[in-house]
């Protein structure tokens, strides 16, 4: 079975836009995808948008296609955009964006009870 999981980006306290993930949801795996995400962010942009919520999910959800995509760039699935969170999450990730632009945002992890969802 799949460990979902959504990645709530944020600024002032507030969410702006929400990425679902499939699979692979657990800390050691989205949680690290998330910093060698920001590790290319940095190598591969100029303008890192680190304190922009919604331009920098959209540079995820690019960036997480890209390793998804079977052999065209479209033809992708397990991850995409939510309003809100699915009831079958296991992790919800919060990234924390600053008002810095080359500030690296930060990451909170919560562990989502399935029950309560």
């Amino acid at each position: 079975m799949s460990t979902r999981a959504t990645v709530h980006f944020e600024q002032n306290g507030e969410t702006q836009a929400i990425v679902y993930r499939h699979s692979d949801g657990y800390p050691d795996g989205l949680g690290n995808d998330l910093q060698t995400f920001f590790g290319d962010v940095q190598l591969q942009t100029r303008d890192t948008r680190f304190n922009d919520p919604c331009y920098l999910a959209a540079k995820f959800v690019v960036w997480q296609a890209a390793r998804y995509a079977r052999t065209n760039p479209l033809d992708f699935l397990g991850v995409g955009i939510v309003m809100e969170d699915p009831g079958d999450i296991e992790y919800r990730y919060h990234v924390r964006c600053y008002a810095v632009d080359r500030k690296t945002p930060k990451i909170v992890i919560e562990k989502v009870d399935i029950e309560k969802v």
